[in-house]
């Protein structure tokens, strides 16, 4: 509201007059009235029953409102512009891709993150012009894809992008601010689409923080489907909360492109006009008509105030509906908070009951720890980047008989905190139980098959396994001529899926090196900035 202005402020001159009538008229009444003074205060009641000097002046009060709301009306009240349709879309795209665990939760079929994909390749489309940037995070933010209008190049790279390219786990969001502080100029209004099925506290409040002190637009594009049972449904109330919070707008996911085009209609709304356009400003005083012309239509109905006055009630009463869960409400979140009362849900060791009611992720993910829903403890702890939060996503991966991939959690723990006990006995035990599962494999198994970790789709990688020699001459390598790839299709095709191949391997080593160098888990966006 800090560009509310008047489009034809002259208008509001007529309150002059208006103020000079209601005086007159104040005047006159009072010079009507003061015969009454002459008579004895017994006969002058008698004379006025039923007559209230409160009801006597409501007309003359409720025509003053009515008049005043005419000439804000003729004033053009205004805040903000309207978008020409032969306005360029120049304002920035920066998108903002959740690729952590639960976005491979398979509710929406073949999972989310798939679908997700898809629906920002549409949107890709159906926005054409402008540049669009590509942000990545889950343990660590990247970014996979710097402002750019070439949809031929943008749209390969998005296909690569998947979990197994990340260098570590987790659903920080938090990470991607300083990316978008440093990508997206001062001068530009932005708009910046997170899509994600859920945000952790402390990204919560960074990302409130950084977007009610920016001019950039927020987009929550929701994926998940509230319909069908998941271990780790999307939290649309907190997505909702974050984004009307900032003066932004929560979408949600739809099998048809209902959602793309909504986003799309927010995005091109928000877009900022060229030089040399201005846009006009829109006058929103409209909707005051129907304040000024109902009453009026009315005015002639004897007793309309009261009787309209009583119906006008009775139906606010009926329809309004205030932006809570009335379903999920009980008297007892009147005295307690939802963490205070899973914890009482905890102490009676009620733990799954527990973990749906606590908000924290720590807390929530230790009442899904307890009741035995490891692989959901193991995604809300990775939501915590904190050494407690690690460990128990370690804890975790050893429940779920991920012993490799929980060493190397125990192991990346150690890097930071080299004294801590705790991990120190658990990496030992763990490495204990590879130790034996690698013997007893050697001694009862002939086999070379390959194991392959449950992260890559497979059962869970409880050992190192028997590792397989491969001698060189059984090695087939392929060598195809530029004639070849132009001439053939079947060597042209398997160039491309070559080159799709490398391109994931490209962007994994990439993002490794970035976190390696302590630059994809930065946090003060403000510190960036200077």
């Amino acid at each position: 509201m800090g560009n509310f202005h008047f489009i034809r402020p002259e208008w509001l001159l007529l309150i002059v007059p208006l103020v000079v009538v209601l005086i007159m008229n104040w005047r006159r009444s009072q010079k009507q009235n003061s015969w009454v003074t002459h008579l004895p205060k017994h006969l002058s009641d008698a004379l006025r029953v039923g007559e209230s000097s409160r009801v006597k002046h409501l007309p003359i009060i409720l025509l003053s409102v009515i008049c005043l709301v005419a000439i804000v009306i003729a004033s053009g009240p205004s805040w903000y512009r309207q978008s020409s349709p032969f306005a360029e879309d120049t304002t920035p795209l920066v998108i903002v891709l959740d690729v952590s665990e639960s976005m491979l939760q398979k509710d929406i079929a073949p999972s989310r993150l798939f679908r997700a994909k898809q629906k920002i390749a549409e949107l890709i489309d159906l926005q054409g012009k402008g540049k669009t940037a590509l942000v990545v995070y889950s343990g660590t933010a990247h970014l996979a894809m710097p402002l750019t209008q070439d949809v031929a190049v943008f749209k390969p790279l998005l296909e690569a992008i998947h979990p197994e390219v990340m260098p570590r786990e987790g659903k920080f969001a938090e990470y991607t601010l300083p990316i978008i502080n440093k990508l997206v100029p001062e001068t530009d209004n932005a708009t910046v689409l997170l899509v994600t099925d859920a945000v952790n506290q402390l990204a919560y409040r960074e990302y409130q923080g950084y977007f009610q002190g920016k001019g950039y637009q927020l987009l929550i594009y929701g994926v998940g489907n509230q319909d069908v049972p998941s271990p780790l449904p999307m939290e649309i109330e907190t997505l909702s909360k974050l984004a009307s919070s900032v003066h932004g707008d929560f979408v949600a996911f739809t099998q048809d492109n209902q959602d793309i085009q909504n986003l799309s209609g927010k995005i091109t709304s928000f877009a900022e006009l060229s030089a040399d356009q201005a846009e006009p400003w829109f006058d929103a005083s409209y909707p005051l008509v129907w304040v000024v012309l109902v009453p009026y239509l009315l005015w002639f109905r004897k007793g309309w105030l009261v009787q309209w006055c009583v119906v006008v009630s009775l139906f606010y009463s009926a329809t309004y509906s205030p932006n809570l869960y009335a379903a999920e409400f009980s008297l007892v979140d009147i005295w307690l908070t939802k963490d205070q009362q899973g914890a009482l849900y905890y102490q009676d060791q009620e733990y799954q009951q527990a973990a749906q009611i606590f908000e924290n992720e720590y807390w929530k993910a230790t009442a899904y720890y307890q009741a035995g829903e490891y692989e959901v403890a193991q995604q809300f702890y990775m939501r915590s980047d904190t050494l407690q939060g690690q460990l128990g996503a370690a804890a975790s991966l050893a429940n779920q008989k991920e012993f490799v991939a929980a060493r190397s959690l125990y192991q990346e723990i150690l890097e930071q905190y080299p004294d801590n006990q705790e991990a120190l006995h658990n990496l030992k035990i763990v490495e204990d139980v590879i130790a034996y599962i690698d013997r007893f494999t050697k001694e009862q198994s002939k086999s070379n098959e390959r194991q392959v970790s449950r992260e890559n789709g497979d059962k869970p990688k409880r050992s190192d396994g028997v590792k397989q020699q491969v001698e060189q001459d059984q090695v087939i390598q392929e060598v195809l001529s530029a004639e070849q790839i132009l001439n053939d299709p079947g060597a042209n095709e398997k160039w491309m899926k070559r080159v799709q191949s490398d391109l994931s391997s490209f962007i994994s080593t990439k993002f490794a090196l970035q976190y390696q160098q302590g630059a994809a888990n930065q946090t003060e966006w403000k510190d960036a900035a200077k």
